[in-house]
């Protein structure tokens, strides 16, 4: 049942990613007030089900391991967040254009965010079927979104529809073979699963509070980005109670 939940999790993820990315068919361009409550409300979702993983992982493993993986989640994500700006120059050895680059780097970090989210669903049902279904939603939800912030940035700067909405699929691809990656490895070292709670918390965290509220709480959607968080919060608190009880 274990492997089961976790490929129908990431069957949910990739076909959200799919869902978003597939806006950009209709959708060229993300008004400024729409982004920041979109993410700001999935950054919230995401924020509560960390919270959830870290009980988890508290419960399961102590502190001391919890906190182990918070630390390496984070500086995980960190290096692969500062290096990926640079893996095109180095495959490359040279200056390719300003459009370019920047569909690289979007492409290239959100594919870096699915990695750790395709891991943190692995590792959240290790826990617990209601805890991994609560993951899997803050998680879907926000892949709706991140599936269009891949895909209409990339044809704005002038990529070809059908290969926007091609490189938004991909990035929900990679997000369903952590998950499954991640299902396999927990089988096999069943003693890791608290250390894999706190590092998918500390990957989640890191994503939240260095990429989605940087970007949506700017000055003129600070309130709406500050509500939606909120709101987000709430509704995966609701969503929470729902399941467990």
């Amino acid at each position: 049942m274990y492997f089961m939940h976790v490929f129908l999790a990431g069957c949910t993820a990739l076909a959200a990613t799919t869902l978003g990315a597939a806006g950009v068919f209709a959708i060229r361009k993300i008004p400024p007030a729409l982004y920041a409550t979109v993410v700001s409300f999935c950054a919230g979702m995401m924020g509560f089900s960390a919270l959830e993983m870290l009980n988890e992982a508290h419960s399961i493993g102590g502190h001391r391991t919890a906190f182990a993986g918070l630390i390496a989640g984070m500086a995980a994500f960190l290096v692969m967040d500062k290096l990926m700006p640079h893996v095109h120059m180095a495959l490359r050895g040279a200056e390719i254009c300003e459009a370019k680059k920047k569909v690289a780097m979007l492409v290239g970090t959100i594919t870096i965010h699915n990695i750790p989210e395709g891991f943190a669903l692995a590792a959240a049902f290790a826990g617990s079927a209601s805890l991994g279904w609560l993951v899997t939603l803050s998680i879907a939800l926000q892949d709706i979104p991140e599936g269009l912030i891949v895909s209409a940035p990339a044809a704005c700067y002038g990529v070809e529809t059908r290969r926007s909405f091609f490189w938004g699929v991909v990035s929900g691809l990679v997000e369903f073979a952590a998950a499954i990656a991640g299902c396999v490895f927990l089988r096999a070292v069943s003693v890791a699963t608290p250390f894999a709670l706190g590092f998918s918390w500390g990957a989640m965290t890191y994503v939240i509070f260095s990429e989605l509220l940087p970007d949506a709480m700017q000055a003129e959607n600070r309130y709406v980005a500050l509500g939606a968080a909120i709101a987000g919060f709430a509704a995966a608190y609701g969503f929470g109670a729902l399941i467990v009880f």
